[in-house]
């Protein structure tokens, strides 16, 4: 028997997190057959989760509308510190301090996701995919590759045996560079989601626990910004160390 559990993804529950997400993007609320069309499903499927959601407060209902409930919030305190808590005030000193914007970045499902940004942005169309928390696939960023490095060893094979099916390649080239990010705890992109994007990514830890990552960019265009990058993360590594002790 496998050592591991192949993660496969459920059609219900897919429809679930779409659902979730919509409501969380529309300050008004969405309509059951906004949701529908959102999804792909029959008005009376999705109507039948939403009903379930509604009673569990995961979304509450106004006039026909539906906007996200407080128990994704709730779940989190239950949780603790799940998800890393950076204020905007700190991410911006943080910025200043690289010398480049930095993004914190966890990792959901196969995808990375943008919590928040500090600093301005030199790539102005990366500004929408922070500021929407847009998810990233994990394999083509830095700060992706940084988390699954960390993600927990069964549950990172797993991830990695699904992404396999769309992307092998990337899986490959991942699981040879794993080593390296693992004892640096460092890990880069080099145009990997963007050809004119060079990334690097630093850990965010709660105790032994890597909870998020810190992504530097600069724009690619040759050694020129991987020394940059280095720099600006041996800074932000030196800053860090040192509000720390």
């Amino acid at each position: 028997m496998s050592e591991h559990v192949r993660r496969r993804r459920h059609r219900t529950v897919d429809r679930v997190v779409r659902i979730l997400e919509a409501a969380a993007r529309a300050p008004g609320g969405v309509s059951v057959a906004e949701l529908a069309r959102t999804v792909g499903a029959p008005a009376s499927s999705v109507q039948d989760l939403v009903n379930g959601l509604v009673a569990t407060g995961f979304l509450l209902e106004q006039h026909r509308r539906f906007r996200l409930g407080p128990a994704p919030h709730v779940l989190n305190l239950i949780a603790g510190r799940v998800v890393p808590r950076i204020s905007q005030a700190e991410l911006g000193e943080l910025s200043r301090v690289a010398g480049t914007p930095v993004l914190l970045t966890v990792r959901v499902g196969l995808d990375a996701v943008y919590l928040a940004r500090g600093g301005e942005d030199q790539i102005p169309r990366l500004v929408p995919l922070a500021d929407r928390h847009v998810a990233r696939p994990l394999l083509r960023t830095a700060a992706g590759r940084l988390l699954l490095a960390f993600t927990d060893e069964a549950e990172r094979r797993g991830l990695l045996d699904e992404l396999a099916r769309h992307d092998p390649e990337a899986v490959a080239e991942f699981r040879s560079a794993l080593p390296a990010i693992r004892a640096s705890r460092i890990s880069r992109s080099e145009g990997l989601a963007d050809p004119e994007v060079s990334a690097l990514a630093i850990p965010v830890t709660d105790g032994p626990a890597v909870t998020g990552a810190l992504a530097l960019m600069h724009r690619r265009r040759g050694r020129s910004e991987r020394l940059a990058l280095d720099r600006a993360a041996a800074r932000l590594l030196a800053h860090i160390q040192e509000t720390r002790m």
